[in-house]
């Protein structure tokens, strides 16, 4: 039962994929490693400060347009959500303009 196979004389050039749907061919893909030292993230802050007693939150064409100028919104503080003030900070951050 467990013996050795008979020497087989075919030839393997009948042989196709098409025969076997469940079977997919396997590419080698070569495994390179290098050593990369990343450069650390590079980013600008800026800074909006309302105070709610004297100007009206940003607007939507407000945020748009420092959007355009490509801040991202990345935290807001309410100050009056814990009583210390009228304020509110929009932080924004951005890759360096070069």
């Amino acid at each position: 039962m467990f013996g050795p196979r008979p020497f087989q004389t075919q030839r393997f050039s009948h042989l196709s994929m098409a025969d076997k749907p469940d079977v997919r061919p396997s590419v080698f893909i070569p495994t390179v490693y290098e050593q990369v030292t990343a450069e650390p993230a590079q980013w600008e802050y800026h800074v909006l400060t309302i105070d709610v007693r004297e100007a009206p939150l940003p607007d939507a064409e407000q945020l748009n347009a420092l959007g355009k100028e490509g801040w991202i919104l990345v935290s807001l503080l309410d100050e009056s959500a814990s009583g210390e003030g009228h304020r509110v900070h929009y932080y924004f951050v951005r890759r360096p303009q070069e």
